[in-house]
């Protein structure tokens, strides 16, 4: 069951509990640039898109302008035309409407996907107000007309303006189709009589032929695009994969240049930084880099590496961490179900080394959850456990540090916070991440989290009024009783009832003698049996 992380966010709601303190639970909606769906191209892509269309708009108003006084003074016999009605607001319109596109490209107020639409929009407009001024006046005693400007209006625009196939192909062809009625429209509303039908029909052939060739070149526009926003260059790394988005930004697959060294980029990407007031941007900076700061400090093999920190030119912050094959505790039960004691105790008593070494230096991490705990195979090891998101760690009794959350605000994820924790208490030290230890176990051995609740504000209240269950009831699967009391002393209410250290934690599981342990056979058994590709050392 994926938990709902509790952070910085527009959208907030309070609650009363006991004691009258108040909780205000804040929830991070999904991000705006969710995963990538077929309807819309790449965020970086269309950013660049919306200022090529807002040049567009630009040279198009400039030129509508300027080609009508040039044309008037090379070929006054054309001066009749551009002085009647129609041929003026036609004119007047296309230059009107390129302003106020190019106006809200500028303001950025508008989302660049939506501005790419909307581009689409002005490109049909803006095939049908050509097409008109193209026949303001009859024109009887020309040839079969065989081209129109119209084409080449097509062609521009599905070069400029970056959208999926599916769409620069619908607009190109509905464009196309302006093309003789435009011709109809100004034939009725001047008074004179349309074209027959082949000599139409012959008008218009040449931009139906560039519509049909358009989603074969968008096609290929759209791949060279998404390759593109694939392969960008960060530091001394190339980004090759996007991996996932989470509350900060994104995490991408990359390569060293030089020493071909794979590794996880973390980045807050500027538009995100854009989005958001000073103190936000700051708060966000200050989390981002402290996270940084933390990792780099802590030594143990069970807690992510650093590599790099930094800012990119386009003003993204960034982090370069180990890239690690394999999954994380949540994905572990939600595709294998409940694990059995043996390797439960393994896994937590590996997440213990990490958080003793991080309490030893007077860090709290805050934010300990099953899809923070990762399950890789590291060399020759199997199911080795990697300690992630360092994003919300506290540094106790450290009078040089500042403070990210303030006396009040609750941060973490409700399923996994201690009741001193959702409390907001503003001396929560290393004892909640024994609790947070405790219920990434309880999911472990039972597949379910501690509480059942609908809401994030309700699972936070369970966490301060309700008893756990043991995990025995909890699951069919046999909970030994030694590992089941660890468990619960994890889950006591008060700090002071809890193992008060990492190591008294590991202390205590090292005493339940009666499980059977979990070897390195039974690990490399697991991982050649159920994952074979991170077996062979093959990245997913």
């Amino acid at each position: 069951m994926p938990a709902t992380e509790v952070l910085t966010s527009s959208t907030s709601a309070t609650q009363s509990l006991p004691g009258g303190r108040i909780l205000r639970c804040q929830v991070n909606r999904p991000a705006s640039g969710g995963p990538r769906t077929k309807a819309r191209v790449g965020d970086d892509v269309a950013e660049q898109g919306a200022r090529r269309l807002g040049t567009l708009a630009v040279l198009t108003a400039v030129s509508v302008v300027g080609a009508s006084i040039v044309k008037d003074l090379l070929q006054p016999e054309l001066a009749a035309a551009h002085e009647t009605p129609l041929f003026r607001l036609n004119a007047l319109f296309l230059v009107l409407a390129s302003v106020g596109l190019a106006a809200l490209q500028r303001s950025g107020s508008v989302r660049p996907q939506t501005l790419l639409d909307l581009g689409l929009v002005f490109e049909i407009a803006g095939a049908f107000t050509l097409a008109v001024m193209e026949n303001v006046i009859p024109r009887p005693g020309d040839p079969i007309q065989g081209s129109t400007f119209v084409s080449a209006w097509i062609a521009l625009c599905s070069l400029v303006i970056p959208n999926t196939p599916w769409k620069s192909g619908a607009a190109a062809f509905v464009s196309a189709a302006m093309v003789p009625g435009a011709h109809l429209f100004a034939a009725h509303i001047a008074g004179y009589a349309p074209f027959p039908w082949n000599r139409l029909a012959s008008y218009s052939l040449f931009p139906l032929f560039v519509a049909g060739w358009i989603p074969f070149i968008s096609t290929r526009l759209h791949e060279m695009q998404k390759e593109l926003s694939r392969t960008q260059d960060l530091g001394s790394y190339r980004l090759e994969r996007l991996l996932g988005r989470g509350g900060m930004g994104e995490v991408w697959r990359a390569r060293h240049r030089l020493l071909r060294r794979e590794a996880a980029v973390k980045l807050v990407i500027p538009d995100l930084l854009s989005r958001m007031g000073s103190g936000e941007r700051q708060h966000m900076q200050l989390r981002f880099e402290q996270e940084a700061h933390a990792i780099a400090t802590l030594s143990s093999p069970h807690t992510v590496s650093l590599y790099d920190f930094g800012v990119s030119d386009e003003g993204s912050l960034y982090y370069v961490m180990e890239l690690l094959n394999g999954m994380d505790a949540e994905r572990l039960v939600t595709h294998y179900g409940s694990q059995p004691a043996g390797r439960v105790i393994s896994l937590i008593r590996q997440a213990c080394e990490s958080l003793e070494e991080a309490h030893d230096l007077g860090m709290v991490h805050r934010d300990v959850k099953p899809s923070n705990v990762f399950i890789c195979r590291l060399g020759k090891r199997a199911d080795f456990v990697k300690l992630l998101d360092f994003g919300l760690v506290k540094a106790l009794q450290s009078p040089g540090q500042v403070r990210l959350t303030t006396q009040g605000e609750t941060s973490g994820t409700p399923a996994f916070m201690a009741p001193e924790q959702v409390r907001s208490e503003f001396d929560v030290d290393a004892r909640v991440d024994i609790y947070g230890l405790g219920c990434v176990a309880y999911y472990l051995l039972t597949g379910t989290l501690v509480f059942d609740a609908s809401t994030p504000m309700a699972m936070a209240i369970a966490q301060v009024e309700q008893q756990p269950e043991p995990p025995s009831r909890r699951t069919e699967v046999p909970v030994p009783a030694s590992l089941e009391r660890v468990v619960m002393a994890c889950l006591e209410k008060k700090p002071e009832h809890r193992p008060q250290s990492a190591a008294e934690l590991a202390g205590l599981l090292d005493r339940c003698t009666d499980i059977p342990p979990w070897t390195p056979a039974d690990a490399n058994r697991w991982w050649n049996l159920h994952r074979p590709a991170a077996a062979a050392g093959t990245a997913e």
